[in-house]
């Protein structure tokens, strides 16, 4: 059964709240609730206990930010109820300040619907998932107080055997374990035989108590939930050796550029701290927008989106502002800034469990997994952040969201039929992005020139281009090509595929 999303507006305007009734009204499983008046806020979230709150920051009645500090104060019933803060405009500073009192997302309102919803769906899962724990963990605390008043009978056993020993015991101090009709009731009619093996007991039922609790907090760690739910598995314990799902997904592979020079003079305790410090700013991305991260690989990572390009694009170019901001630290400590590439193909693939009996993880089979491997290793040709294949836009719901640039049409190594490349700009800094959106025009004709294979008229345009941004490795890999191919005999039947021979 399906658990139903409840939702609560705090916000002064009801032209807002109609907007966003409108918006969600279609979703059967959604419950809208909306507040007007800040002050009565957290008196309504009692009442309608929701599994999201959207807040305006900007009401006559109270500081925006103030309502979020009340929020999210510990005795609060919203304490830990999700939290969508809704501005008039992206400022940095706020989002920061938000983000440091507790606010779990922040939208510029009014919200694109389907993002809205997608978000209110993520945040109110989560949240719905996290009570589920919470009552999980009260039924697990009652285990261990029925388990206590066990050990606390066996203590009685104990002490009785000790009495026994002492000639000391009175009967009447073991009638009540007696009565039980378990190993513990035999035990306090036998007990003077038992006692060693009622003690061995006592201490397996401890340990296996702790062990279990870290376990259940443990084993997320390696095989993700949403993993689990993937394959249609309950628990880790159902999952088995050729388990997997075969269907159309995106797949992404990402890596740092020049990683060696980088690590260059670190201690091994140092690589593991850089990695590290590195994929925790980023991985979480992947799970933000709907992925499965399906392996590490040393500093690069593996992940498939189920639901195709849209999530894994929108991974990929959160992933790289998370880089921006990380080098952005780096930078005030001294070290120097990080590069990653990163490849998107859409394609059909099986994902799984594979190894053997004793020893298995999650994996993806597919050419399409190769290909995309060589996309993100494209990435390097070109001095591009995000390459995506032309299926990978074809598969884009709104390809007009994102500023793309067509790059070449290509055969890479291993494979015989030649492929579109297209680079996602929105992944650049603002500085690299604009240039290389100035220059477009001349880039695109310097296409069209050498794919035509008038080379002359192709060497002049990517020359223009270089004249006003040196720094496009893109136009300077064209002009290595074509005066390449000037100094060589015309190609027979040129159809401006290249054919790459390196990985």
């Amino acid at each position: 059964m399906e658990e139903k999303i409840t939702v609560l507006l705090i916000d002064d305007q009801s032209i807002i709240s109609e907007a966003i009734h409108r918006m969600l009204k279609p979703e059967t499983d959604i419950v809208y609730h909306y507040c007007n008046d800040p002050t009565k806020a957290i008196k309504v979230a009692k009442e309608v206990c929701p599994t999201v709150i959207l807040q305006d920051l900007v009401m006559p009645q109270m500081e925006g930010l103030l309502l979020v500090k009340f929020l999210r104060s510990k005795d609060s019933p919203t304490a830990n109820v999700p939290l969508i803060v809704l501005s008039s405009k992206e400022d940095p500073n706020i989002k920061v300040k938000a983000f440091e009192l507790g606010a779990n997302d922040y939208l510029v309102k009014l919200p694109n619907a389907l993002e809205l919803i997608a978000r209110i769906r993520y945040h109110s899962k989560a949240y719905i998932n996290f009570l589920k724990r919470q009552e999980a963990e009260t039924l697990f605390k009652e285990e261990i107080m029925r388990q206590a008043a066990y050990i606390e009978q066996v203590g009685k056993v104990t002490s009785a055997a000790f009495d026994v020993e002492r000639d000391a015991f009175q009967p009447d101090i073991l009638a009540e374990v007696a009565k039980r009709n378990d190993e513990l009731g035999q035990l306090a009619r036998v007990f003077t035989n038992m006692v060693k093996t009622v003690k061995i007991r006592e201490k397996e039922l401890t340990n296996a108590n702790s062990q279990l609790e870290s376990l259940l907090k443990a084993y997320g760690r390696f095989v993700p939930h949403e993993y689990l739910r993937f394959l249609r598995k309950e628990s880790i314990t159902d999952v088995k050796l050729g388990d997997h799902v075969s269907k159309i997904m995106g797949v992404m592979f990402s890596d740092i550029r020049s990683f060696t020079t980088i690590c260059e003079g670190m201690t091994p305790q140092d690589n593991f701290n850089f990695v590290n410090a590195y994929l925790k700013r980023v991985s979480p991305e992947i799970r933000n927008n709907y992925g499965l991260i399906v392996k590490f690989l040393g500093d690069g990572m593996m992940a498939v989106f189920p639901d195709g390009a849209d999530d894994a694009i929108a991974a990929a170019v959160s992933k790289l502002k998370r880089v921006e901001e990380y080098n952005k630290k780096r930078a005030e400590n001294g070290y120097i800034p990080i590069k990653i590439g990163i490849g998107i193909h859409v394609g059909h693939m099986m994902l799984g469990m594979v190894g053997e009996e004793n020893r298995m993880q999650g994996d993806a089979f597919s050419d399409n997994v190769n290909l995309t491997a060589r996309l993100e290793g494209l990435t390097k040709f070109y001095g591009v952040s995000l390459l995506i294949s032309g299926q990978a836009l074809g598969n884009l719901s709104n390809p007009d969201k994102y500023q793309i640039r067509f790059l070449d049409r290509v055969v890479v190594k291993g494979r015989s039929e030649a492929i579109s490349v297209y680079e996602i700009l929105d992944a650049e800094v603002d500085e690299i992005r604009f240039t290389k959106l100035q220059t477009q025009p001349d880039f695109e004709h310097g296409l069209e020139y050498y794919r035509q294979g008038d080379f002359e008229k192709a060497k002049n345009y990517f020359q223009k281009v270089l004249d006003l941004n040196s720094a496009d490795k893109t136009a300077e890999l064209y002009l290595t090509r074509v005066n390449y191919l000037l100094e060589s005999d015309q190609p027979e039947n040129w159809d401006g595929i290249w054919h790459f021979t390196e990985k």
